[in-house]
């Protein structure tokens, strides 16, 4: 992964054209390469935005859901880990990477999406999404104060 992003960094050699922020998860090695563009590039990376996913049964987690681990630095530039959509887009929303009627558009979509899928109410998936549109709305607090 790390080697197919310098092959996009060739099509912009100066560095001054494009910016990027990579979205990877937890599960493979696309932290090991956000942590590598992070070091190697922070001149061009934004921000790294980790899923984090699990192959543990929900069942096994607390009840608040499962855990996520504290954002980063890395040559001044943050690694951040995210449960949900809403949880990254609150994220990149303090981080000014995104503005705030952006932020309520991914939340809208979210819980339209748990709801037209019919995902019970007791789910991991709305403990998930309750904790971070909880985050999403104190960040708009943020935002708009």
């Amino acid at each position: 992964k790390f080697n197919n992003f310098e092959r996009l960094l060739e099509q912009d050699p100066t560095g001054q054209i494009m910016q990027y922020v990579y979205v990877g998860d937890t599960g493979e090695l696309d932290q090991e390469a956000g942590e590598t563009m992070l070091r190697e590039y922070p001149e061009v990376v934004q921000a790294v935005f980790l899923h984090v996913v699990s192959s543990d049964q929900p069942s096994s987690f607390s009840p608040s859901g499962l855990p996520i681990p504290s954002p980063k630095l890395i040559n001044g530039r943050p690694l951040v880990f995210f449960r949900t959509y809403v949880g990254a887009a609150a994220k990149a929303t303090q981080l000014g990477l995104m503005e705030g009627d952006g932020l309520m558009r991914v939340v809208d979509e979210a819980e339209k999406a748990l709801l037209a899928r019919g995902v019970p109410k007791t789910s991991d998936k709305w403990i998930d999404l309750e904790r971070d549109v909880e985050e999403a709305y104190k960040t708009l607090g943020m935002v708009l104060s």
